[in-house]
């Protein structure tokens, strides 16, 4: 049995490093912190679809692609149309379940991907970041044998960084939960004293955490949920810090609120002009590969 001061001690600790880490959050709400959206562009079918206002709910139910053509942003410079996607490469690493978790997967269009074939679930979660499609996303449902409590789900790495000049956008079904993006070097590490950026936080009400409803949903997979998004800006990671502002490679998930995710890199120029991730570890998206596993100390996790 341990003793009193040592479990005091171990409390305090752990209080004292909870708070530290919440002082690097940056909550990415609809009107706090997230870059506002004025009107979305989408190919359904080979045509051009313009949406210049938020759905109010499912406007379409199918499974064939919904792709994103451009986002129009309002931010500190103006109007400005992202239509330049970080589409060049990705690899999932570091994925935090294993074979026995359940009720966490891939939807492409119909076709569902599970982790009880780790390396095909690797491989069709970077191949979410390779296309433009909404529907094409990461979804936690039902879940049990979770990681256990500071294990994150996986860490994703880009062939081409991001500049804090850059955008992300990212897609949650149903727009009512959140997660949590730490950034990543190109060593794939935590950048030192940058901000966590939470979206969606805390659990709401449907399409109330994310600040545009497309109004599409999957035919065949919760039909009655459409996908929302939010933008912001890589800058985000170091606004109020005395990190410099720098090249973002990637992103450390962590999913406690078991968002339906999808992540689009946005700007108005090329990512190809962008830094190249030369670590040989970042090959085609075809060819991704599983990263280490967190076998050990996998524990069930309250669904929402």
């Amino acid at each position: 049995m341990k003793s009193s001061f040592s479990y005091c001690t171990a409390v305090l600790l752990l209080a004292m490093a909870q708070s530290v880490t919440a002082q690097n959050f940056i909550d990415i709400l609809p009107g706090s912190h997230s870059t506002p959206i004025t009107s979305v562009t989408y190919e359904v079918d080979g045509n051009t679809v313009y949406q210049n206002s938020s759905a109010s709910g499912v406007s379409v139910n199918r499974d064939n692609p919904v792709y994103l053509q451009s986002v129009t942003i309002q931010d500190g410079s103006g109007t400005r149309s992202l239509d330049s996607f970080n589409s060049l490469g990705a690899v999932v690493v570091n994925v935090g379940f294993s074979s026995l978790t359940q009720g966490v997967g891939v939807f492409d269009n119909g076709l569902i991907t599970t982790t009880s074939n780790l390396a095909g679930y690797s491989e069709a979660l970077a191949g979410i970041t390779q296309d433009t499609d909404l529907l094409n996303y990461a979804y936690y449902d039902g879940v049990s044998n979770m990681p256990s409590s500071g294990v994150s789900d996986y860490d994703l790495l880009f062939q081409h960084g991001f500049e804090p000049t850059d955008f992300l956008l990212v897609s949650e079904r149903w727009g009512n939960t959140f997660f949590t993006l730490t950034p990543l070097n190109i060593d794939g590490d935590a950048i030192a004293g940058a901000n966590m950026l939470r979206f969606g936080y805390p659990t709401g009400s449907a399409y109330s955490k994310y600040d545009w409803n497309s109004g599409y949903a999957a035919a065949s997979y919760q039909s009655s949920q459409a996908m929302a998004f939010s933008v912001a800006s890589i800058s985000k990671f170091f606004e109020g810090t005395s990190t410099t502002p720098q090249n973002v490679f990637g992103f450390r998930i962590d999913n406690n609120g078991e968002a339906d995710v999808k992540f689009f890199g946005l700007s108005d120029s090329s990512f190809a002009n962008n830094p190249l991730n030369s670590h040989a570890a970042i090959p085609e998206p075809s060819a991704a590969l599983l990263g280490a596993l967190a076998a050990f100390g996998l524990v069930l996790r309250r669904k929402r």
